[in-house]
């Protein structure tokens, strides 16, 4: 893939009532799908406009806006990999100096924000004395304390001085801590970060027209001062909520509050640019950040290239079907409508179970009306093209058909041979199965070669991944249908070996068992969970089996253990767990089921420290992905940790777990040897 540069592209328009102005666009030279960062050329790009600018006498005003769809979204993150202290100081020297000069032009400047806005790119609209805001706009962020850093062109000191500390807080660090979330541009406006807000179909010869009306005076700026009562709460609160997320194992969202907390109390701009380059001087360089940059990388880049899809033509889907209208089918069906918008069928034997399933389908086309999201009328068709049914027959056109029933391998190749008997030989098949061996229910098929895995991860609508499990005798063609399907539903592939539980199940259940051990020998449920989730990790292990589902952990349990029982001892406590009814281990946070403190079994040994906890879950970890890559599960570590950073919420400060198991020593200390080699085993050639 070529590298883009991204220009500053100065042109000129002659207004009746303004005079001359300046309009300066964000151009990458590409199409919205790859989005202008700032690089070292990108800045250089930008002091040429401005020298260029600072010549002319007769310019009144400038419009800074981007290509279409997209205003910036920041630096360019590939260029942060391996920096040193000095080279990290000198980044955000290079930044505070280009984006300076654009502050200190003489005449009124609009950031016209077109597109999305993130990161860089929101801050060098700070720089602009207004701005204005595109309905249409994708997404409004400071993502950086996400990548364990912070904004660090001005966006922690121009910030609070527009929106106050409160506002600063929450767009700076509460959003990126709470996965990353963007802010839509009626809330960018209602937040303060923009001053107009206009629709799409006019906004540039709106913004172009505000532009004129504050050179000629027309329109005069009136902010009211950000409040600057109640700051020692308001930073204290944060520090707690930032502790409450990261715990030890990032310093980004500690940085980002004192550098805030600096900017609110009015301290001197200079001093706090100075600052920034300090912050940015300790943190880009560190292991966090490092692994960040590595994160964004794979899920952002290397994933979205898909290096393993195979060559073949996929199979058109021009209508698809679920089977299987429990929680996970419906939530697979309600995916399927909103994204291809190609006939559904919903099949099932329980008529309350599919009026379930239609409850839940309309209601998210309803949400989505409700947002804005989807027109009436189109909610209608959508739901006019859905068929519950608890026959096979209105299968037969389908192109797509999805098995989501429960994890019973008799019961799903009963199924696939039912949906054989009415489905044109070329029908993909896919299983949702999250642990059982998907050659062994496509055996007995007349065309066991269509079958692939297709393992979504719960909340269907939330975690991005998808497991493409390919079996030994699986065609190009049905995989990389898998591929184009999993694409159109907007979530990330990574392919794996039929082996039991993938990739995923198979690691989290190797890091479960280590936690049980500890409690084994001692530990409360709540020592283990806290001392886990010091890694940075969103919750604990014990809290997660009430996510996952006790019945779920036991059956995958047993499934591993089945295929590798010295790996995977069976234990009793799980077992018995998954058939007791209960919903996890705890009844409210910290706190477990009475029935599961009685009726634990603990082993006794001696009682681990927090750090021992960690050291013996991670190696256990460290020694399944070993097995995971000598088997040939997938083609290199960066899967184990796309899968690990998309399906089990990982996270970016960590690089998935290879990365964090390479930067700690451990893969060296068991193997002698990095998880993560220089080279990429999956891509080819």
């Amino acid at each position: 893939m070529p590298e883009l540069v991204t220009e500053f592209k100065l042109t000129y328009v002659e207004s009746r009532s303004a005079g001359r102005l300046a309009v300066l666009t964000i151009d990458n030279g590409e199409d919205h799908r790859r989005p202008s960062t700032f690089g070292a050329e990108g800045l250089a790009s930008l002091g040429q406009a401005l020298d260029e600018l600072e010549g002319w006498t007769d310019v009144r005003g400038l419009l800074l806006t981007g290509k279409p769809f997209v205003f910036a979204v920041g630096a360019d993150l590939t260029a942060f990999g391996g920096v040193d202290e000095a080279a990290a100081r000198e980044g955000g020297r290079r930044g505070h100096a280009a984006f300076g000069r654009l502050r200190d032009l003489p005449f009124p400047t609009v950031a016209a924000i077109n597109g999305a806005a993130m990161g860089g790119g929101l801050e060098i609209a700070l720089h602009c004395d207004a701005r204005t805001l595109s309905s249409s706009a994708a997404a409004i962020a400071f993502p950086e304390v996400f990548l364990s850093i912070f904004p660090a062109w001005g966006g922690t000191q121009l910030t609070p001085r527009l929106i106050g500390a409160a506002g600063a807080l929450r767009a700076i660090v509460d959003l990126p801590l709470e996965g990353n979330r963007t802010l839509r541009p009626a809330q960018a406006l209602e937040l303060g970060l923009a001053d107009r807000l206009f629709d799409a179909v006019d906004f540039a010869e709106r913004s172009l027209s505000f532009l004129e009306d504050l050179v000629t005076g027309a329109v005069v700026l009136d902010r009211p001062a950000p409040a600057a009562d109640g700051l020692d709460e308001l930073f204290a609160d944060a520090r707690a909520r930032a502790e409450a997320r990261v715990r030890r194992s990032t310093r980004a969202p500690f940085v980002a509050i004192d550098l805030i907390e600096f900017a609110a109390r009015g301290g001197d701009l200079a001093e706090g640019l100075r600052r920034e380059e300090d912050g940015l001087a300790e943190l880009l360089p560190s292991r966090q950040a490092q692994a960040a940059v590595y994160a964004f990388d794979l899920t952002q880049n290397r994933v979205k290239r898909q290096p393993w899809k195979p060559a073949a033509a996929p199979r058109q889907v021009r209508s698809a079907a679920v089977v299987g209208a429990g929680l996970m089918g419906a939530q697979l069906g309600a995916l399927l409508l909103q994204r291809t918008e190609v006939p559904l069928v919903m099949k099932d034997i329980d008529e309350a179970v599919l009026d379930r399933a239609r409850g839940l389908i309309e209601g998210e086309l309803d949400k989505r009306v409700q947002r804005g999201r989807l027109s009436p009328a189109r909610a209608g068709f959508l739901k006019s093209i859905v068929t519950y049914t608890t026959d096979y027959a209105p299968l037969a056109g389908a192109d797509l058909v999805i098995e989501a029933v429960v994890e019973v391998l008799d019961l799903k190749r009963r199924i696939f041979a039912e949906v054989e008997a009415v489905v044109d030989d070329g029908c993909v098949l896919a299983t949702n199965t999250s642990s059982l061996s998907v050659a062994a229910m496509a055996d007995g098929l007349a065309h066991p070669e269509r079958v692939v895995g297709l393992h979504f991860f719960n909340p269907v609508s939330v975690l991005p991944l998808v497991e493409v499990v390919r079996t030994a005798g699986a065609s190009d063609e049905a995989v990389a249908t898998a591929f184009a399907v999993t694409k159109q539903l907007g979530k990330s592939a990574v392919p794996c070996a039929d082996t039991p539980a993938f990739v995923v199940n198979r690691v989290l259940t190797r890091f479960l068992g280590a936690c049980g051990e500890a409690v084994g020998r001692g530990s409360d449920f709540a020592e283990v969970d806290e001392a886990i989730k010091d890694l940075g990790l969103p919750m604990g292990p014990f809290e997660l089996i009430g996510l996952v589902g006790p019945a779920v952990g036991a059956h995958v349990a047993a499934t591993l253990h089945d295929a590798y029982p010295d790996r995977f001892p069976l234990d009793a406590n799980v077992t018995w767990l998954g058939a007791s009814g209960l919903p996890g281990i705890y009844e409210a946070p910290g706190r477990p089921f009475p029935q599961v403190t009685e009726a634990w079994v603990r082993t006794g040994g001696e009682r681990l420290s927090a750090e021992q906890v960690r050291t013996l879950a991670l190696e256990a970890v460290a020694d399944e992905v070993r097995h995971l890559l000598d088997e040939g599960v997938v083609a290199d570590a960066r899967d184990v940790d796309t899968c690990m950073l998309l399906g089990a919420g990982w996270p970016f400060a960590m690089g998935g777990v290879c990365r964090y198991l390479d930067q700690t020593g451990v893969s060296e200390k068991l193997f002698g040897a990095p998880l993560v080699g220089a080279q990429d085993g999956a891509v080819r050639g």
